[in-house]
């Protein structure tokens, strides 16, 4: 098992997880239209961007393939500047309950540690039970909560800070 930087050749692997993770995690969360609509291509530019623009540093966990993806860096949740933020953690379906989101997490908690922040914080779809209980064990306490738009429909989060 390996957790290190992607390379920005690898973005295109990264976008796929990424959107079969989120046909999966969310079938019955968001608009079933919206997730059929996601496209590998667009996510990768998107991707490319913030990569190239050093936006935030990309995990990936990897075990013969890759299984997972980690987003970290500073906050980009409002009313929380000073804050790390775990912005992203996905796990491709089968791999899910293996520890391998628990390994992402740790890591990037202590990145975002070393790098000086005393308090983390996340946000999580509010019908993502299973993500919910997951950052809960974790030591994150709901402390908020915020509207995600897609496609035109607004969706809750919990806003969760350690």
């Amino acid at each position: 098992m390996n957790i290190r930087p992607a390379k920005r050749e690898e973005l295109r692997a990264v976008a796929a997880v990424l959107n079969a993770s989120w046909r999966s995690a969310y079938q019955s969360i968001l608009d079933p239209d919206y997730l059929a609509t996601l496209d590998d291509e667009e996510r990768y530019q998107r991707w490319l961007g913030n990569y190239d623009n050093g936006a935030r540093p990309v995990l990936l966990f990897e075990h013969n393939e890759l299984l997972g993806v980690c987003d970290f860096g500073p906050s980009q949740t409002p009313g929380f500047p000073e804050d790390g933020e775990v912005a992203a953690i996905y796990i491709r379906e089968g791999a899910i309950g293996r520890g391998y989101g628990h390994a992402l997490l740790c890591y990037a908690e202590e990145a975002l540690r070393a790098q000086g922040y005393a308090h983390l914080v996340l946000d999580v779809l509010s019908k993502n039970e299973r993500a919910v209980k997951f950052y809960q064990l974790h030591g994150y306490t709901k402390v908020g909560q915020r509207d995600f738009t897609k496609a035109g429909k607004d969706y809750p989060l919990d806003i969760m800070r350690k």
